[in-house]
Formats: C-alpha cells, structure tokens, sequence
C-alpha cells in the first residue's frame, strides 16, 4: 500500500506543479519527498535480495574502529563502505543506521541533481521511483554511493573540471570497485544519436556477445569486489545470464526499456527542442544505452547501465511533459493522453518487471513491525541468503 500511495502522490504533485505550473509549497512538497524516500528505504526490513547478505556483513564480517585499517581494505574491498559500517558498529549502531546513512546520501544527490537540471521535478520522481528507486536505495548499496558520486563527476568533467570529476571518481572507487571503468569513458564523450553513434551500439552489441562467450564462466572479474555479493554466481548459473537465451518475455521487460525509451526521449529533444540544456548530457544516454547493449548478452553490464540511470530519467520525464506542452492546437487533456500513449508500452514493461520481483519488496516491511513474508523468505533462501534474525535489528 505504501508504494501505491507515493506513486498516486507523486502523480497529484505532477498534475499540479509540472503539468498546472503551480509554485506555491513546490519546494516544501520536494523536500517532504525527498524525507519520504529515505525513510522508505532506510527504515526497510529485509527488502531486496542483497539486503540480507548486507546485513550478515556488518554484524558478522565488519571490524570495530580499533580493528580496521585500510592496509585491509584495499580497493576492491569496499573501504569506505567499510569504514561507514564500522563506524556505526563502533558505536552500538543497528544495520538500519547504515541503511538511513546509504539512503540519505544517495537520495540527496539524486534529488539536488534532478532539481539543478528538470523544472519537471516530480515527473522525474515519478520515473525514478517506478525504475531505478529501488535499485539505488535498497539493493546495490556499495555501488549505490559512487552511481550517485559518478553523476556530480561525469557533470564536472563535461565542464572539463577534470580534477573535480576526478576526485569524485576516486572516492567512489573507494565504495566499490567498479567506478574504475568509469576513469575510461570520458573517452566516448564524442557520442551522439548519429551514424557514429548507432555503429558504437551496434558494435556494443557484439561485445555483449563476446564477452558472454569467451568469459561467461569468469563472470566474477567482472564483479571488482570479494565483497558479499553473491548476484553473480546467480547470474552465471541462469538462463538470464545469456541475454536473450533467458526467454523473449524476460527480455522485453528488463532489457528493452533502457535499449528504446532513452533513445526515443533523445531524438523527441533533438528534434522538438534543439536549445533544450539538456543535451549537454546526450554522451551519457548514449554511453548509458551502449551497456544496455552489452547487457543483452552479458547481464552484468547492468552494473554500468545503473550510472547513467538519472540521465535516462531526466530525458524521459523532459520528453514526457514536452508532448504536454508542445501542444499547441489541443487542450492539456487530449496532450496528456498522448503522452500517457507515447510511453504505455514503457510503462507496462516496466511493470511487468516489477512484478517479476514484487516479492522482494512487496510486501513492504519496516524495522518497527520486523513483519515476516514467507514468500520472500523462500526466495532468499533458494539464493543462499542468510534467515532472519529478530535481534539483528
């Protein structure tokens, strides 16, 4: 009920604000968002499949302050991820801690990111709590901190701010250790949506191939971390792991949503708004749809695909609300239907995909009620996640 009731709000704030342009209480109504979000995640109980293994981890694999030393937590092995646990584990603390702690410093910069560059504020919350919310705030939560650093650094590079992107860079290698692919691609930043740009897709196509050939059983480099987890081995081991040999229906609703509607926004912007600001962010949905394509035979791009998320959803919520107003010759209703057409197919992949995993979130529990769902649990346990412990909490 929880999540119904965010997404009914979320569409009254786009009806009155983004759509109507009202200005009264908009930015009250952002920051009490912005709270929700974090308590949603960060006061979670056992939701999402890496959350257990997360929690077995700080209880049982993390050192006290007196203990820890970076000589033992090189790169590779999560040192700040490790360091915030210690910390709070120091201190008494309670894994929800590190939980509010991830999710308030990834929701901040997601939100203060999304108010620097959209007027269309709660559209975009919109796509995010319906794509990459869930992702970011309760599942990859090492990776979580540097997607949210890499967004501030990709920004700063655009603006040949090279140190400042950087050292972003660098700290967030130091939450996980796959960031070290992203010192390479400013390298791409020449992408657009053009012949070059379709031959790089293509060709990422034929990576994904590749790669899935001559290194599927070693998917484990490619993980940059002995850290807890256990995703990969899951991935190696299931018809998923090959791309499309995971069956036609899996790959329409968790593949093509990042492989079409990013490049459908960017073409909408490219011909019906050519000044739109931004465009400055075009290398990043191309770059972002590249792993998309790699992904298709190599499910572990994923993880790449995930830094260029927020870009997708600024795009889609920009195309979204451009049908709207760039509609001159209808009223706003007939506008909204048609854009409400343009993306059902989005929309209905999307929540084909949801569904596919409603139990790791559905339904919600917190760490007041500690409500146990034996579905869920079932599934942890297929995939060797440790059982629930009451007292860990």
């Amino acid at each position: 009920m929880v999540y119904l009731i965010i997404i009914v709000t979320l569409l009254i704030l786009v009806l009155r604000y983004d759509i109507n342009g009202k200005t009264k209480y908009r930015d009250e109504c952002y920051s009490i968002m912005l709270i929700i979000f974090i308590l949603i995640s960060g006061l979670r109980w056992r939701l999402m499949v890496d959350t257990p293994n997360y929690i077995e981890r700080f209880y049982y694999g993390t050192p006290t302050l007196d203990n820890f030393s970076f000589l033992d937590y090189p790169i590779g092995k999560d040192p700040l991820y490790t360091l915030i646990n210690s910390i709070v584990k120091t201190y008494g603390g309670r894994f929800y801690m590190v939980q509010l702690i991830e999710a308030s410093f990834v929701n901040i910069l997601v939100f203060k990111f999304i108010k620097r560059y959209s007027s269309y504020i709660f559209t975009c919350l919109f796509f995010y709590s319906i794509t990459y919310y869930l992702s970011y705030s309760m599942e990859t939560m090492r990776a979580s901190f540097s997607i949210a650093l890499s967004f501030y650094a990709y920004d700063y590079i655009l603006d040949k701010k090279w140190v400042k992107g950087y050292i972003l860079l660098i700290i967030g290698l130091m939450f996980h250790a796959q960031t070290i692919i992203l010192f390479f691609l400013p390298m791409f930043f020449f992408l657009r949506l053009n012949k070059k740009g379709i031959v790089v897709l293509v060709l990422a196509f034929f990576l994904g191939f590749v790669l899935n050939t001559s290194l599927g059983e070693y998917v484990e480099l490619f993980e940059f971390s002995d850290s807890v987890d256990k995703k990969v081995s899951v991935y190696a081991e299931s018809e998923a792991f090959g791309g499309v040999r995971g069956g036609l229906i899996r790959f329409l609703h968790a593949k093509l949503p990042s492989l079409t509607y990013p490049l459908f926004s960017l073409l909408y912007l490219k011909m019906k708004m050519p000044d739109n600001k931004l465009l400055r962010f075009e290398p990043f949905v191309m770059l972002g749809v590249a792993f998309a394509f790699v992904r298709i035979n190599f499910e572990i791009a994923y993880r790449f695909v995930d830094h260029f998320g927020l870009f997708f959803i600024l795009f889609y919520s920009e195309a979204f609300m451009g049908i709207i107003h760039k509609a001159k010759s209808v009223d706003v209703k007939v506008a909204c239907i048609r854009a409400i057409v343009f993306f059902l197919p989005f929309f209905t992949l999307v929540g084909i995909s949801r569904y596919s995993r409603l139990d790791t979130f559905y339904p919600y529990s917190s760490v007041i009620d500690k409500k146990i769902d034996s579905k869920r649990e079932i599934r942890y346990l297929k995939g060797d996640r440790p059982p629930a412990d009451f007292n860990e909490y």
